[in-house]
């Protein structure tokens, strides 16, 4: 009886273990995607300014600059309002199945 006890001692043990270091892969992977989308987000919102004043400069050899102001802010607002329209599917889904892969798949 001993002998079992200690067995399932071990074997408990070993589970624990075995869950830790799952749950550490898991969540670094998570974490390091996380990270990754945050640096990207950043240099898309840098490179979406400077489109944003080149494509002023270009509106401004056709109209006012006030104009060319006011003309690239409205395609802009319309790109977050798709943005914001297709939410969903760009942003919630695409985590949605991160996470359910990670955590939900079993290891091969």
């Amino acid at each position: 009886m001993k002998s079992v006890v200690s067995e399932v001692k071990s074997w408990l043990t070993v589970e624990i273990e075995y869950l830790k270091l799952t749950a550490a892969e898991k969540l670094s992977v998570l974490l390091s995607t996380l990270i990754l989308v945050i640096v990207l987000f950043i240099v898309f919102m840098v490179v979406l300014i400077v489109f944003a004043f080149a494509l002023v400069d270009l509106f401004n050899l056709f109209m006012p600059h006030a104009l060319a102001c006011v003309t690239v802010g409205g395609i802009l607002l319309l790109l977050i309002g798709c943005l914001y329209l297709l939410r969903i599917p760009l942003v919630v889904n695409p985590i949605t199945r991160l996470i359910t892969k990670l955590f939900l798949t079993p290891k091969k």
